[in-house]
Parts: structure tokens; C-alpha cells; sequence
């Protein structure tokens, strides 16, 4: 009996062994959704933030102004903050050598700060204008991880390039408890992933000397490291595969079990030993030989054998069944982050259309509010007319009755004059208020300084201060739109006045320079000048020195995106004899657009 029994396992091993084979490729096909799924969400979740990193204009003023000192511990400090935030191993800036000009990590020994990164892809692509990423062994670090980098840009210019890292470490870690082994082999069939320690940075196959050329070249990795894995069979196939890994009497058989993430030619790999499967498949036939020679010996032996060998068989069904159900649930959860991710990228560039119209809305504002702070005085300036034309058309009609022309036709005349002085006012208020549109044109320096002055009239006249001008030889013509340059220049005038409250003499100069390609405006006041802070904040938005109520801190914000807007540059500093100087530097306009000095005239 039994030598029958032991001849039907024989003929039953096969197929005991086919389905522990078949439950193991299910497990394995599990664990390759969850690795491929786990990548492909951590590259996705990384791969827009760069870009939005990028366009704060800190970073333009750091690789423009080389020579400012004070820029790059503020940068190299707000750049620690951002990848603590992220979770991101390193960011840093390098300027168009591919020198690292900041860094998050210029606390630590090994900051990236002064090397040299030109000779990696990703640098090279960002500085020819292309976001891209790239996966290599840190040459300063020491450790794995992805590159993302953009580049930086000063208009369409490229002026630099900002770069994120992220380690490998943490999806590594999630592996270490699992039977099985993970790979995630990269296009050149490096394993640059793995839950086991000797198969990382080791090629799938021999590399090509292209391929070792390429490595060497960008320092992906060492290549003394970059050896291959002695696997019998190629482990990315269309379907599973047997392999096996060793020397002969020690080696060690695995299922081999591929698919590809959305990384272009990227690969995950899950190998599954296959001598525990050997051990399961003859320990259940050993288990069934045992059962069944039981029945032989006695029916109640038998009846309670088969009883524990029935719960355990549902014990081990009901534990696959809540492991398959872990899995759809993990799935799930990872199709609904993946879902969540695409949303708010979405709600990101709503995000930003809402932001480019709410700086449309807040120059808008900030006009209106000068407009409300100049309302006063202009009251004033249209009452004092309006009451001498009711007195001039009173003496006229009496002089009429009195047949006294002449005296009446004089009287008229003034009235004339008031009209045309209130017009003026009038004028000047509707132009400033109006919204300016978006298009650049040719105006004039002067002329637009002398509007904006006899806008701050009435204020000057309240405050007491006095405003000097001293205008080009010849009238200059630059790139930009009148009006919103209005109100750049009433911004900066109103802050003058309220700097100099308190003085007993207030006086601001204005004056125009001029070189190739560009044209300043220079406004300095006489005041006691920006503090430190002040310097380093002053464009930024609700940035205020003013006391509560007197100020939202949203003008010199407004202006210095306005001038950007004009390809210009608003700078803030203090005169070497003492006062604020603010800087409007505009592009000269070209000659075929600036009007003739007869049309000038004629205008």
C-alpha cells in the first residue's frame, strides 16, 4: 500500500508543483504592480515641482547680480526650507558654467556649493531649455537618486538651472521584508534598485562599450562596480522565466517575472526563489501520503487528520484570499493617489491663470488707491477754480448790464482759462485710472515723467514737498505702456513723500540717464533712506514699512512686475549722500518705432 501511495505522488508531483509555481507568479505579479506603481508615482510627484520652484524671481536676481553678497545666504537658507518641506534629498542652483551658486545643503561637509555639474545630462539639457531627469550615483554624496532639473529663465533666456534629488533609499526600505527580490533595471540594464545589496549598480548583461563610454563620460556610476549579474537567462522577457544564479552545486533557481514602468525603458524585475516552492509542493505530497496512509491505520485517526489538513488548507486559502484583497486595495489606494496627483496639477494651472489675473486686478487697485489718496487735494484743486468761474460769470452779467464789453469779454477769457485748468485735471485723472492694455509701444521718458508730476501735484502741495526734474537733452523714447509706467513712477513718488513726513524740508530729484540699449529714470529723496530689510524686501508683496492701515505693501510689487513685464529692471538702493534711490531701467525703443521730431510736433 505503500509503495502504491508513493507512486501516486510521483505521478501528482508535477502538478502539486505547477500550482505552487502558479500561486507564486500571481505574488510576483502582485509585488511587480505595487514596485512599478511605487516609482512611477514618486517620479510623477517630483517631476512638475522643479518648474514651479523655479520661476521665483530670487533666483534670477542671485545669477544677475553676481556681485550682491546678501542674496545667496537668503536663497541658499529658502532653498533648505523648500526640501525639508518636500521630502527632497538636495536643491541647487547652477549658473550657466554649471558652478552650484546655492545649495539646501551648503550647511552640511559635503555641500554641493562651488562644484561643478556641466558634466552631468541633466545639466546640459536644462541649460539648452529642456526639464528632464536623469538617475545617477551622487559624485559628492555617495548616494543613488534621481535628478530632476529646469531651466532657470530671464525672459526666453536661460540664465541658469535649478536641480532636485531624490534618494532611493525609501523604496529600497519598503522591500527588505519581502521573500522575494526586487530589481529595477534602467534603460542600459543597469540595476540601479534592488532589495538585495549585491545586485545594485551591477548590469543585467554585459554592457557595450558605447554604453561604458556614455557612463564614464557623465560619472553616472563607477565603472569598476558596473560587473554583471551571472544569471543563466535574460530576466526581462514576455513572460515568466526560470534562471539561475551561482556556481555549480551552490547555485540558486528563481522565476524570473518582468514589466515595464511608464519610465521609458525602465523595467522592474521580481525574483522568486524556486527551492521554497520545491519544499512546499513535497511537503504537501508528504502531508497527503501521511493523511492517507492514516485511514489505513485507523478511521479516526483519519477523520482528524483530515479535519487539521482541511482547516489549514482554508487557513491558507482565506490568508492568499486577504492578501489578494490587500493588494486590489493597495492598487486602489495607489490609482486614486495617482488620480489626486493629476488633479491637483490641474488645479495648479488654474492656480496660476487665477494669479496672473489677480496682478492684472491689483495694478488695477493700487491705482485706484493712489487715486483715493490724492482725492482731497484734487477736490480742492477743481474748487478753487469752480468758485472763481461762479464769481467771474457774476461780474460778467453785471458788466453786460452796464454795458461794459470789455470788462466782460476779459471776464470770459478767465472763465476759459478755468475751464481748460479743470479739463486738464480732468484728463490726467481719466488717463491714470483707465486700465492700460498689454502691448508694448515706443513712449516718451520725459513727457511721461512731467504727467506723472502734475498727477502728485496736488499732494505735493498738501505735503509740502517739492519734486526737481532734470530731463534729457532730447526727449528719449523706450520700450513699454504709458500709463501702467505712470503709475510705476506715481508709486515710487507717494512712497517718497510718506518717507520724508516729518522733515522739514521735503525735496525729491529725478533725473534721466542713458546708455546703448537702455534708458533710467533715477528718483532719489531726501529722506532718511531704506534700512537694511527694506533693501532685501522691498519688491516683495505685502512687504511694509508703514504703520497698520497705511499700507497693504502691494505698490512696489506692482511695479517691479510691470517693469519686468517691459523687459526692464526696478532696482532699490540708498545714495551715497544720504536718501532712498529707486532705479526704473527700461529698453531703449527701436528707431523704426520712435516718432520723428515732426510728428512729435505735430502731435
Amino acid at each position: 500500500m505503500f509503495t502504491l501511495l508513493f507512486l501516486m505522488s510521483l505521478m501528482a508531483y508535477p502538478q502539486v508543483q505547477a500550482n505552487f509555481v502558479k500561486d507564486a507568479q500571481t505574488a510576483a505579479k502582485s509585488t511587480l504592480r505595487l514596485v512599478s506603481g511605487a516609482v512611477d508615482q514618486a517620479i510623477g510627484k517630483y517631476q512638475p515641482i522643479p518648474g514651479l520652484i523655479a520661476d521665483d524671481p530670487i533666483f534670477r536676481d542671485l545669477l544677475q547680480q553676481t556681485g550682491n553678497n546678501g542674496i545667496a545666504p537668503f536663497v541658499n537658507e529658502k532653498l533648505r526650507h523648500i526640501a525639508g518641506s518636500l521630502g527632497a534629498s538636495d536643491i541647487y542652483i547652477m549658473d550657466p558654467s554649471g558652478t552650484t551658486v546655492a545649495a539646501s545643503n551648503y550647511r552640511d561637509e559635503r555641500s554641493f556649493m562651488g562644484n561643478n555639474f556641466a558634466y552631468r545630462p541633466y545639466f546640459q539639457k536644462a541649460l539648452a531649455g529642456e526639464a528632464t531627469q536623469f538617475h545617477a550615483l551622487g559624485t559628492t554624496s555617495g548616494e543613488r537618486g534621481f535628478f530632476f532639473s529646469v531651466p532657470i529663465l530671464d525672459g526666453i533666456s536661460v540664465i541658469g538651472v535649478l536641480a532636485l534629488k531624490v534618494t532611493v533609499e525609501l523604496f529600497e526600505g519598503a522591500w527588505s521584508g519581502s521573500p522575494l527580490e526586487v530589481i529595477v533595471a534602467d534603460p542600459n540594464g543597469v540595476a540601479f534598485l534592488s532589495s538585495h545589496d549585491d545586485y545594485r549598480l551591477r548590469s543585467l548583461a554585459p554592457l557595450s562599450d558605447g554604453v561604458r563610454a556614455r557612463i564614464a563620460e557623465t560619472r553616472q556610476f563607477p565603472l569598476n562596480a558596473v560587473t554583471p549579474i551571472p544569471f543563466s537567462a535574460n530576466v526581462i522577457a514576455p513572460s515568466a522565466v526560470e534562471v539561475t544564479l551561482g556556481e555549480v552545486g551552490s547555485e540558486i533557481h528563481y522565476l524570473a517575472e518582468s514589466e515595464p514602468l511608464s519610465l521609458s525603458g525602465w523595467h522592474a524585475i521580481v525574483l522568486t526563489p524556486l527551492d521554497p516552492i520545491t519544499s512546499q509542493a513535497i511537503y504537501a505530497l508528504v502531508v497527503w501520503n501521511l493523511a492517507t496512509g492514516a485511514i489505513a491505520l485507523a478511521a479516526l485517526a483519519l477523520i482528524q487528520r483530515r479535519a487539521r489538513i482541511f482547516e489549514r488548507i482554508r487557513v491558507e486559502q482565506t490568508q492568499r484570499d486577504l492578501l489578494e484583497k490587500m493588494v486590489r486595495e493597495r492598487t486602489a489606494d495607489l490609482d486614486t493617489a495617482n488620480s489626486s496627483l493629476r488633479s491637483e496639477v490641474n488645479e495648479r494651472k488654474i492656480a496660476e491663470e487665477r494669479l496672473r489675473k489677480t496682478q492684472k486686478d491689483l495694478v488695477q487697485a493700487g491705482k485706484l488707491a493712489a487715486l483715493g489718496q490724492m482725492s482731497a487735494a484734487l477736490s480742492h484743486e477743481i474748487n478753487q477754480p469752480l468758485a472763481a468761474v461762479k464769481s467771474y460769470a457774476d461780474n460778467a452779467a453785471l458788466y453786460i448790464e452796464r454795458n461794459r464789453t470789455t470788462e466782460a469779454k476779459a471776464n470770459i477769457t478767465r472763465i476759459s482759462e478755468m475751464a481748460d485748468r479743470m479739463a486738464k485735471i480732468s484728463r490726467h485723472l481719466r488717463n491714470f485710472a483707465r486700465r492700460p492694455g498689454d502691448k508694448l509701444n515706443a513712449i516718451p521718458v520725459c513727457e511721461v515723467v512731467r504727467e506723472a508730476m502734475a498727477l502728485m501735484e496736488p499732494q505735493l502741495r498738501k505735503s509740502a514737498s517739492r519734486i526737481t526734474f532734470t530731463p534729457a537733452g532730447t526727449e528719449q523714447w523706450v520700450l513699454g505702456g504709458r500709463l501702467r509706467l505712470q503709475q510705476v513712477l506715481v508709486n515710487i513718488m507717494t512712497n517718497a513723500i510718506d518717507a520724508m513726513e516729518g522733515q522739514s524740508e521735503k525735496l525729491m530729484d529725478i533725473s534721466i540717464g542713458s546708455a546703448d540699449e537702455t534708458i533710467a529714470i533715477h528718483m532719489r529723496d531726501h529722506g532718511p533712506g531704506l534700512k537694511p530689510d527694506a533693501l532685501n524686501q522691498a519688491f516683495e508683496a505685502f512687504f511694509t514699512t508703514k504703520d497698520a492701515g497705511a499700507g497693504m505693501g502691494l505698490g512696489l510689487s506692482i511695479s517691479y512686475n510691470i517693469i519686468e513685464d517691459f523687459g526692464g529692471k526696478l532696482t532699490a538702493s540708498n545714495h551715497p549722500d544720504g536718501g532712498g534711490l529707486f532705479t526704473v531701467e527700461l529698453r531703449r525703443a527701436p528707431a523704426e518705432e520712435t516718432p520723428s521730431p515732426v510728428q512729435v510736433a505735430a502731435q
